[in-house]
């Protein structure tokens, strides 16, 4: 596998986290992808491939109030993928060839003014956000790091919205519930502001509630730590110390939730393929 990632240009901060360009054969057929802190805006350089997208675990009815089904987005060029409350799963194509860039929470705002939650938990043609950003792949179907992330970068310093500035309570809150568990109530107390206003201000800037994001974050950071543990470790008891929650069955159900994995079972598939797989868990098959 060949990756290489760099910092975006001041221009582009605090809105873009890392630019990366991934060229590798995947590990398996299918990759399930866990939630993160981050939005994805990626360009597809390789043959088109499926993301699927599972029912919302919530058991929401869709518009026709039916039970809601599995999602299918095909990627032929360019995609972006919202922040996400539940794992998708990617069915890859022989060789990967991507360049993208990650965003922070906030950072679709900084390029379109439509409202970020209609983006969360989806997965869209990026045209529909940023028109012109397919036509990057012709240029760009056998270039090397620098001249990629040079393109991605001009494209989107192009569409920066000029008076757009980033809210500080938002900076602020997001950065926190990426780092560390802390009540929604103490952190509005802590930036000054209500506990009702902090949650209208993600709502407005990041699309989602201050307390998804928190939860979202935990489970992120769990994985990571997990995904690190020794052979050895017994799951439910070692995942139980890294992680806040009261009992091993609340664990459990929040890590299938977020992962269609039982601690067990996602240990046990990292194991046999490492801690760099930790977020991008390679299937043989589409499971769960």
């Amino acid at each position: 596998m060949f990756y290489q990632e760099c910092p975006p240009p001041p221009e582009l901060q605090p809105f873009v986290t890392r630019l990366w360009l991934v060229r590798a054969e995947p590990q398996a057929r299918y990759e399930k992808i866990l939630p993160g802190p981050e939005a994805h805006l990626i360009l597809n350089l390789s043959d088109p491939y499926r993301l699927i997208s599972p029912p919302d675990s919530s058991g929401d009815l869709n518009g026709s109030g039916e039970q809601e089904t599995s999602r299918e987005t095909e990627v032929s060029t360019g995609f972006y993928a919202g922040l996400q409350r539940s794992y998708l799963i990617s069915e890859n194509p022989d060789q990967l060839f991507n360049v993208g860039a990650r965003l922070t929470p906030y950072g679709l705002a900084a390029f379109t003014s439509l409202p970020p939650s209609g983006f969360q938990n989806r997965v869209v043609d990026a045209e529909s956000l940023l028109p012109g950003f397919s036509d990057l792949r012709e240029s760009l179907a056998n270039a090397e790091p620098e001249p990629a992330f040079a393109a991605l970068t001009a494209f989107l310093e192009h569409r920066l919205r000029p008076d757009y500035r980033a809210d500080p309570r938002t900076q602020k809150a997001t950065e926190t519930l990426a780092n560390e568990d802390v009540e929604i109530s103490v952190l509005a107390r802590d930036l000054g502001i209500s506990t009702s206003t902090l949650e209208r201000i993600m709502m407005r800037d990041c699309g989602t509630t201050a307390k998804a994001y928190s939860d979202v974050c935990r489970f992120n950071r769990i994985v990571k730590q997990a995904a690190a543990l020794p052979k050895r470790s017994v799951p439910g008891r070692e995942l139980l110390h890294l992680a806040d929650y009261y009992d091993q069955p609340h664990l459990i159900r929040a890590f299938r939730r977020f992962s269609g994995f039982t601690p067990s079972e996602y240990l046990q598939v990292v194991k046999n393929y490492g801690a760099e797989y930790a977020t991008f868990v390679p299937l043989e098959e589409v499971i769960g």
